[in-house]
């Protein structure tokens, strides 16, 4: 009888700990498509920064710390989030001119530091 349940509940923290995998996986790869349908062209700076906002909401809500930016030489802000639990990194892009500015995200494994990625001055 107590063989039985312990098998039982062998087999349910196996099941739980597969299931909830699963769960993660799905929700990361939810949030890479959501990220990757805020990239655009030929936006506007006020699209530009609606989608900076959207991508900073969504990344909080997934545990993701605050937004560092910085302002390329061309002028394009570039943002930064970390999330310490998944250990993932979320990046943007956005052109700050008034018309025809492109958007792009990625999201990262690891923590991506600026001089990763950016050639820095």
């Amino acid at each position: 009888m107590l063989m039985d349940s312990t098998r039982r509940t062998s087999r349910l923290l196996v099941w739980t700990t597969l299931l909830l995998g699963g769960v993660l996986a799905q929700q990361d790869n939810a949030l890479s498509s959501r990220l990757a349908a805020l990239a655009g062209t030929g936006l506007s700076i006020a699209e530009c920064r609606e989608r900076m906002q959207n991508m900073g909401t969504m990344l909080d809500g997934a545990g993701y710390g605050t937004a560092r930016t910085h302002h390329l030489s061309d002028g394009t802000l570039a943002a930064r989030w970390y999330n310490p639990a998944t250990e993932r990194t979320a990046v943007a892009f956005a052109g700050q001119q008034a018309t025809d500015n492109a958007f792009s995200t990625a999201e990262l494994d690891g923590q991506v530091r600026w001089n990763e990625f950016i050639a820095m001055p």
